[in-house]
């Protein structure tokens, strides 16, 4: 083994066949070239720096241990260039003695203890073997290292298991980025914002160096989301021998439990369609216990208030699987109750999702994702399952409202969705939701022709009522002067055939324009914030 790969304390300590426990920790980066049993006193002149001592402790025998004897025995091998001493318990001593330890604590040297079931010969042959047959130790080391990532298989949370192992793998950091930087895992104290800083800064070059920390990364890919998981030491020597095969095995691991992720979910996403189209088509009373439990697998607490979702796409535009797996896997994470199925696999139907939701104080940020996207309207809450058609015939009405807002958003700039919870609409809002019929789009067309054909007058009456008759800020909104907005609105108020002070004209006017009107207040409020 070169001096560039030495063999240190750490190689030792965390060799589980030697179940070595510390007593007094030592620098996990100190070398180890060799070990030896010795009971002699003044062990230190016999040995070269580097070495290991093992000792059962013959020489505190027959007396109480002296304080003065365990001073100087600490001193000797310090002086020495031992790096480590291992007490064989269970032989003269059940465990160290007191002074030892003291003496150990009060000069900074690492002292171990060797089970009794742990002969010595085991402790000196896994040294002084692997010191004159390096690249077998390097294998065995990497195939531990491996069945030790392997475990985090099995565990509650495997991808944090599993980088908290590489962390402690490495004798240092390890980290899982996502191509934005948000760090998904971390374990270690190392400098994860800076390292990522300086691997975008080198465009993902694998090995660098920061400080006195050494830098390995790798790219990869799950799911069509790229990532980057990187593994930090202050021990170069642990990353010219074993960085790459670490994150081999990790690359492969993340795949694995992507892979078994993406099945869990596919069996969950079966369940939840078919648990959602049984809610959407009518359950009776007496089977409403019986769905509550089913729907205790996806999150949701029996009896709690629930909100049934419609959503489209906004413009008509594809909905992209990403943007379903993430919307689920969100869900999860929060621990928000979600039954959700895609729309618009069909040509006659809209893109978009239904979706049954917890009205849970976590349904607002899980609303942060979706509504960038999606024209969005939320039923009531409510909590007896067998109602939930009525539900989705009002989420419809909900989302009915939300296209309408959003289509107008749209023409004044805005590009995000719109999202409705019908119980926070006002009685005109809900009138107006219900205007469905030819009919009635023509009273209210032919109402407004007039304006119309007069886009300028039309523009300036919408600013006039969403901006509370303030004729100071309708001008500063539309970058005119003022006297242009009393002009237009006198020559509006011709067309109409009436004044803008008149509550019957101005109620006709917000059933007309509602919309527009709403439209224009979220983009005041907007320019006022970012003023």
């Amino acid at each position: 083994m070169s001096e560039s790969s030495t063999f240190t304390l750490a190689d030792v300590v965390n060799e589980p066949s030697l179940m070595l426990v510390p007593v007094v920790p030592g620098d996990n980066f100190l070398p180890v070239r060799g070990a030896h049993t010795t009971e002699i006193q003044d062990p230190g002149r016999w040995f070269e720096p580097g070495w290991v001592v093992l000792t059962t402790g013959l020489r505190f025998v027959g007396a109480d241990p002296d304080p003065a004897m365990a001073a100087r025995l600490v001193a000797d091998l310090k002086a020495a260039g031992i790096t480590a001493l291992l007490f064989g318990i269970g032989i003269y001593f059940d465990k160290v003695p007191a002074p030892l330890v003291a003496a150990c604590r009060l000069a900074g040297f690492p002292l171990y203890t060797v089970a009794e079931e742990v002969p010595f010969y085991v402790v000196e042959n896994f040294i002084n073997q692997t010191k004159s047959s390096p690249d077998a130790y390097l294998v065995k080391r990497a195939m531990w290292l491996s069945n030790e990532l392997l475990d985090s298989l099995s565990a509650d949370d495997p991808v944090r298991a599993l980088i908290e192992r590489l962390g402690s793998a490495c004798r240092g950091t390890a980290v899982l980025y996502e191509d934005s930087g948000r760090i998904i895992e971390s374990t270690g104290e190392g400098p994860t914002r800076l390292i990522f800083n300086e691997l975008a800064a080198h465009e993902g070059t694998g090995s660098l160096d920061i400080g006195r920390w050494h830098v390995l990364a790798r790219p990869l890919v799950l799911r069509g989301t790229g990532y980057t998981v990187a593994i930090a030491t202050r021990n170069k020597a642990v990353l010219s021998e074993l960085g790459e095969a670490l994150l081999d095995t990790t690359q492969r691991l993340l795949g694995a439990i992507n892979g078994i992720n993406q099945i869990a979910m596919s069996r969950e996403r079966h369940e939840n369609v078919q648990l959602l189209t049984t809610l959407q088509d009518g359950i009776s009373v007496a089977r409403e216990f019986r769905h509550w439990e089913r729907m205790r697998l996806f999150r949701f607490v029996p009896y709690e208030p629930l909100r049934a979702v419609m959503a489209s796409t906004t413009a008509g535009a594809p909905l992209h699987q990403p943007l379903v797996n993430e919307l689920l896997e969100r869900a999860m994470v929060a621990g928000l109750g979600l039954l959700l199925a895609e729309s618009g696999r069909t040509p006659d139907a809209e893109a978009g999702l239904q979706a049954v939701v917890s009205n849970s104080s976590v349904l607002h940020a899980w609303l942060e994702l979706a509504g960038k996207f999606m024209d969005i309207g939320f039923s009531e809450p409510f909590t007896d399952l067998a109602s939930a058609p009525d539900a989705f015939r009002e989420a419809e009405t909900a989302r009915t409202i939300a296209r309408r807002r959003s289509r107008a958003a749209r023409g004044a700039g805005s590009v995000r969705g719109t999202v409705v919870m019908l119980d926070e609409v006002d009685p005109a809002t809900w009138l107006l939701a219900l205007r469905a019929s030819p009919m009635t789009e023509d009273k209210v067309s032919a109402f407004t022709r007039s304006l119309d054909a007069e886009s300028d007058l039309r523009t300036t009456v919408i600013c006039y009522l969403a901006l509370d008759h303030d004729v100071a800020k309708v001008a500063k909104h539309l970058f005119v002067h003022p006297n242009t907005v009393r002009y237009r609105l006198h020559k509006a108020e011709g067309l109409l055939h009436g004044t803008l002070t008149t509550t019957s004209l101005i109620a006709n006017l917000y059933l007309a324009f509602q919309d527009e009107i709403l439209a224009v207040q979220e983009n005041w409020r907007d320019r006022d914030a970012g003023a």
